[in-house]
This record gives structure tokens, sequence and C-alpha cells, in this order.
């Protein structure tokens, strides 16, 4: 069964911007008790992207992109597109020509648990790519595919909408329902880790300001006096 959705439900664009200024740790950090940070795979193919985006999602055949091609005409200004291609990295699934149409119709980005080709020409034009690997072989266009439908990349699971945070580091999904809610809990965390790290310029120890101290003394560590001679 392949489908197609057209109409998806977006968080306000303003809460989406507002990401642009949050790195993928911190917004993986207070997005939940659930971990939403894609696997280390998942990596920037050059040095300083990032982005802030909306997911459009697209399950894809490994090693064919004619869905591709499909998702790309049906994406809006600020969307990324989130592309599971079952982890296959033995062909570029997308390169130069399709990432310059993208960023032609302002999309954010692009995230591919797959394989890319055309590197260099992508880093040039500084267009925000993450994939789990890069390969010249070219793709196929013979297979359907199903586009705005749940997928995982990177072992997450995105919904349509879900908003993207990437940078150097990696990527977070944040989902679209509480995107308002991290984006405050994540402005909260950066001014804390401000305060925090001013403090510990100044010599205090993290262990001892965030109650590690209390932790440790409640485990049972032997040191060498407790050793039996």
């Amino acid at each position: 069964m392949h489908t197609v959705e057209t109409d998806i439900e977006r968080p306000d664009r303003a809460v989406v911007e507002g990401f642009e200024g949050i790195p993928s740790s911190i917004a993986s950090d207070v997005t939940g008790n659930v971990r939403f940070a894609m696997d280390s795979g998942i990596k920037p193919v050059y040095e300083g992207a990032d982005l802030a985006g909306t997911a459009v999602t697209v399950k894809a055949e490994p090693g064919d992109n004619l869905i591709i091609h499909k998702a790309i005409t049906m994406a809006e200004p600020g969307d990324v597109l989130v592309i599971d291609a079952n982890g296959y990295v033995e062909t570029g699934h997308l390169g130069e020509l399709m990432c310059a149409s993208c960023k032609a119709h302002d999309l954010a980005g692009v995230v591919i648990d797959g394989a890319i080709r055309d590197r260099a020409d992508i880093a040039e034009m500084e267009f925000p790519v993450y994939a789990r690997g890069v390969h010249p072989q070219g793709p196929l266009k013979q297979s359907p595919g199903s586009i705005n439908v749940t997928v995982t990349c990177g072992e997450v699971s995105v919904e349509p909408g879900d908003v993207l945070v990437g940078d150097d580091e990696g990527v977070t999904v944040v989902p679209a329902d509480s995107a308002e809610e991290v984006l405050e809990a994540g402005r909260e965390k950066l001014a804390d880790e401000s305060d925090t790290r001013e403090r510990v310029e100044d010599g205090e120890y993290l262990f001892e300001m965030k109650g590690y101290d209390r932790l440790y003394e409640d485990m049972e560590v032997v040191g060498p006096e407790d050793s039996v001679q």
C-alpha cells in the first residue's frame, strides 16, 4: 500500500523559526523522557550545516528516488524532507540538482536514512543535508512510495509536521503537538546553562552544583582501603 497525503498540520511558523537558536542537544534534553535524537549514523554531509523546519515525510524504496522527486514538488517553504530509505547506502538517492531544487523552493533541508551523492556541490551551495552515507551510484525511478506517513529515520519515528532541529552534532525530532512547550523549555535551559557556565568558569564543580555528589554517596563504591589484603 502506497499513500500520498497532500495536507498536513504544521506548528506555527514563529515557533518553528524559534528553534533556529536551539542546539540539537538542548532540544533532545528537553523533549521528554523518551529521547528523540536520531542515531549517530545520521550526520551532516558538510561541516557547519544547521536546520530547523517541519517534516514532510517520505517512505522511499531503497535505491529508488521517484517518490522523492514527487515530494519535492509538494513541500512548502520551511519544510524538511525526512526520507526513510531503510538505511540503504549503496545508492545516492539525491544529489546536487535535487538539492538545488529544494533550495530554490526555500525548503529548510533534507534528512535521509540512506545515502546521497554530490557532497562537495551540496556543501558549496550550503543547503543543509543529513544522511547515513555518501555513494556515487545513481538511483532508479521505477518504484512508488509514500508521502506524509509515519516513517522511521535514524531509529526515531517521525510524523508529518514534526519539527526537525539539526546542527553539527546531529538531528533531533520534536513532536509537532509539543513544539511550543519544547521551545520554551529549550530557551530556559539555554539561559540556565549560561549561568552554570559562569559558575564553572569561576571554579565550581558540576559534580556538586548538580547534586551528583549525593548520587555518588548513595552508591557502594569500594576504594583501595576497602580491598582485602
